[in-house]
């Protein structure tokens, strides 16, 4: 893979993730180590934690609780042999935060103490704050070093190809190792012209006979000479009788349904460009297949002809797909898609979405993944946010303690070791923008309760809902148009116990741009429609013959269509030489 290093300066963006790596623990001449399922350490002795392969980040913020058998010890922290700090930790649990300028890969933590201490560590998270993306180095609080992925052409493991070796085939733009059994062509006797020169708009046939119908692949083999810079609006259609054409583009080298671009022998002072296109098509007993050629410039000098033609009937793939219910999935193990009934989420076939998801067709993405329709106004998911960007000001404030604690891959407000949030109320105004509704999700839990009525309370517009201690999951969904909206919330414990929010979000379903009020998240659900929209018929609410309708306004079609409802759906074709050589109609 071609890579470019360019020194220069980016703006840094602060963005701190949390180490997922697992951590390798050791003990340093120490045999009295015990880990209990990686969440609590207790050892009387020094030891290590080592995360290995940590890349493009400039700090670490180490976050855990600690405590020892002593009314006091001293612990050292060592970070890659370097003395970081002193931890003063006493016999009961306490929460610890640490953070430093650090980029090294590899990450070597020493927990540094006598063997007479008993030294406890539970619920130990690393955090790094990441480069900004592309980025390699960035201790400067700027990008030091940038890499750019260059390669345009195929991309063979480290290397950017015009080909794929043998035994390799193209699937978008990677080659995956694969291969097709080749089939003699029983012609009889029908010359197919193979090697003859045509001039772009002239067309060629061939005919292949076969004993049976099977399925199978079509490898053709073009070499095309031209002007390469006058060549771009030149193309190729392989064509079937009932089967969608392949249009193709041989002086643009796009890969989409080619095996290669290469450029070959001039002829006449002409460039060359040797394509290779491998085509997906059921066969007949008896078959014709056309070849048309098209060019726009109508003095076009150029010229093409078919090199060499393979025929296939069977695919065979070297990598099996080990992920359980998944029924497509590539060369490293990446599934692209489950079985009936079952949906993709993080890479594991599941039968139903978990909490905090949502299906998108036959996957399940996260609720705070970017959605075209969506607008999170808020989201809980690091315990660096403060409480005013979450809940707002306070409106009853008793003094009590409300902090951010992060623990097994949750942030949580209230659940700090010595919080007690039990009467603090707060309340936040949104500017929502045009929208037709709100989500409103968030886990609760009411801990060490020693009344039924205590309750957590939250007012939208008014509207207040209770949810008490036997409720661990809200979920509220409101239709709603107002751009302005106030929302209170608080906890409301009689004596004992506190309240503990987690994965807290605030969304909006978005209006497409072009509505001034809408249903829905559609152009097509606007009830009314912003002013001066090009090409937009306003008496027939669509846009005119040749235009579809997106968020951003009335787009072109494809070239050659007159009705599509998008780019790549056309509805009509029309009825010119665009629309017989360009055009695929929607079927």
């Amino acid at each position: 893979m071609l890579l470019i290093f360019l020194f220069f300066l980016i703006q840094w963006i602060n963005c701190w993730n949390v180490i997922t790596l697992k951590k390798i623990i050791e003990p340093i001449n120490n045999n009295n180590l015990i880990v209990e399922d990686d969440y609590m350490i207790v050892s009387n002795g020094s030891y290590s934690f080592k995360y290995e392969g940590v890349q493009g980040y400039r700090k670490l913020h180490m976050i855990f609780d600690a405590k020892v058998n002593l009314s006091q010890a001293e612990i050292l922290i060592k970070v890659n042999g370097i003395r970081r700090n002193f931890l003063f930790v006493e016999r009961d649990f306490k929460e610890f935060h640490m953070e430093f300028d650090h980029q090294a890969p590899d990450i070597r933590i020493q927990f540094i103490f006598d063997a007479e201490i008993q030294f406890t560590l539970r619920n130990f998270n690393i955090f790094i704050q990441e480069c900004p993306k592309n980025c390699r180095y960035c201790l400067s609080g700027y990008c030091d070093l940038e890499i750019f992925d260059q390669c345009q052409k195929l991309r063979y493991k480290n290397e950017c190809v015009d080909e794929c070796p043998l035994g390799y085939l193209a699937e978008f733009r990677e080659c995956i190792k694969k291969s097709l059994n080749q089939l003699d062509i029983n012609q009889k006797s029908v010359n197919n012209d193979i090697g003859s020169n045509k001039r772009f708009g002239d067309s060629q046939e061939l005919y292949f006979d076969f004993e049976q119908q099977f399925e199978g692949w079509m490898e053709i083999k073009f070499n095309c000479y031209g002007k390469q810079k006058d060549q771009n609006q030149s193309i190729l259609k392989i064509s079937k009788e009932n089967v969608q054409p392949e249009t193709i583009y041989p002086f643009l080298p796009i890969y989409y349904n080619t095996q290669s671009y290469k450029q070959c022998e001039k002829k006449s002072e002409l460039d060359c460009i040797q394509v290779k296109v491998l085509v997906k098509m059921e066969f007949q007993e008896q078959n014709k297949i056309t070849i048309y050629s098209y060019s726009k410039n109508v003095e076009n000098s150029g010229f093409w002809n078919v090199e060499d033609v393979k025929l296939y009937d069977k695919e065979i793939k070297y990598y099996d797909c080990s992920i359980i219910g998944c029924e497509s999935c590539s060369f490293n193990q990446v599934c692209s898609q489950c079985g009936q009934d079952l949906y993709l989420y993080e890479n594991e076939c599941v039968k139903q979405c978990p909490y905090f998801t949502i299906r998108n067709g036959s996957k399940c993405i996260k609720i705070d993944e970017q959605q075209q329709d969506v607008s999170f106004l808020i989201k809980l998911d690091s315990p660096f946010q403060d409480i005013l960007s979450i809940f707002g000001q306070k409106t009853f404030d008793m003094r009590e303690q409300i902090s951010f604690r992060y623990e097994n891959g949750t942030t949580f407000i209230g659940g700090g070791l010595k919080d007690g949030w039990r009467r603090t109320t707060f309340t936040k105004q949104l500017n929502l923008g045009k929208h037709y509704q709100i989500r409103l999700m968030f886990n609760l839990s009411i801990e060490n309760s020693t009344s039924d009525s205590d309750c957590f309370t939250y007012t939208i517009d008014g509207k207040t809902t209770l949810a008490h201690k036997n409720v661990s999951y809200i979920d509220h969904t409101l239709y709603h148009n107002k751009n302005i909206l106030n929302m209170n919330l608080g906890c409301k414990i009689s004596s004992n116990g506190r309240c503990v929010i987690s994965n807290y979000y605030f969304m909006t379903m978005k209006c497409s741009p072009l509505c001034l009020q809408c249903v829905g998240p559609f152009e097509q659900d606007c009830k009314a429609y912003e002013k001066n929209i090009q090409k937009f018929d306003y008496q027939k609410l669509k846009c005119l013959d040749g235009y579809y309708l997106d968020g951003n306004g009335c787009q072109k079609c494809s070239v050659g269509c007159l009705i599509c409802e998008s780019y790549n759906k056309c509805l009509k074709c029309k009825e010119d030489k665009d629309g017989e050589f360009y055009c695929q109609p929607y079927i």
